[in-house]
This record gives C-alpha cells, sequence and structure tokens, in this order.
C-alpha cells in the first residue's frame, strides 16, 4: 500500500517536472549555443562542448520520460465532470414577449431661418459669458 502512494505521482508534481526538465533544456541547448562549436561553425570542436552536448542530451530524456508520464497519467485518469446543485437543475421556461421594435425618430429638418436664430442665441450666449468673467478678471 506504501510503495502505492509513493509509486503514484500527482497531476501537479509531473506538470512541473515537465516544466522544470523544458527550462533545463533551454538553459542547455543556449550553453550549446555559446560553445565552440557554434562560434566556428565545426562540429570538430565537439570535445570542448562535451558538457554542454551531455547535459543536452540528458534533459532531452528526462524531458521526453516525463512527458510521457504526464501522457500516461492524462489518458489514465478519468474526466471528472462538476457536479451541478439542486438549484441549477431547475429550468425557466422563457417565452417571448411582444415588444415592439424601436424605431429611430425622424431626423428634424431646420429652416435657414431657424438656424440662424440658434446661432446667433449662441453666440450672444458666448458674449454675455465672457462678459461675466471679464468682470470677475478686471
Amino acid at each position: 500500500m506504501a510503495s502505492a502512494a509513493v509509486g503514484s505521482k500527482q497531476p501537479q508534481d509531473i506538470e512541473i517536472t515537465v516544466i522544470g526538465n523544458a527550462f533545463c533544456l533551454l538553459i542547455a541547448s543556449a550553453g550549446l549555443l555559446a560553445g565552440s562549436m557554434a562560434a566556428n561553425l565545426s562540429l570538430e570542436y565537439w570535445r570542448e562542448d562535451i558538457v554542454a552536448l551531455a547535459i543536452t542530451a540528458i534533459m532531452g530524456i528526462r524531458l521526453l520520460r516525463s512527458l510521457m508520464d504526464a501522457m500516461t497519467l492524462y489518458q489514465e485518469t478519468p474526466l471528472v465532470h462538476p457536479q451541478h446543485r439542486p438549484e441549477a437543475q431547475e429550468r425557466v421556461n422563457v417565452q417571448p414577449e411582444s415588444v415592439v421594435q424601436g424605431q429611430i425618430a425622424a431626423v428634424s429638418s431646420f429652416s435657414p431661418d431657424q438656424v440662424v436664430e440658434e446661432v446667433v442665441k449662441r453666440i450672444e450666449t458666448q458674449k454675455a459669458d465672457a462678459a461675466k468673467k471679464n468682470k470677475f478678471t478686471s
């Protein structure tokens, strides 16, 4: 019983392992890019980069293993559907109501005389406001 508990991994642990291995592989491959083989563009310098090559190979293998573990774990675990509460089971019968479609009001056209009158009113109010402001400032 204790061995079964130790042998089974939690999904969060496996996901963290996959992310950690991927990050380590990224760092190891960056070490390869900074190494002599990439600088000289030749495989003849592999002995100088043997440590970076070994770490990259080991991390690649560990990443593949952890990915396979994660895939098998997710295949074995059944899908858990959320439990519905009894209140959520009630269905509301929605019926369409008779609604009058909204209409845009017709645009009223102004005569030229009305437009001139409105402009004159606005100018007069602006002059009155300016006169009030000038009284307070002077």
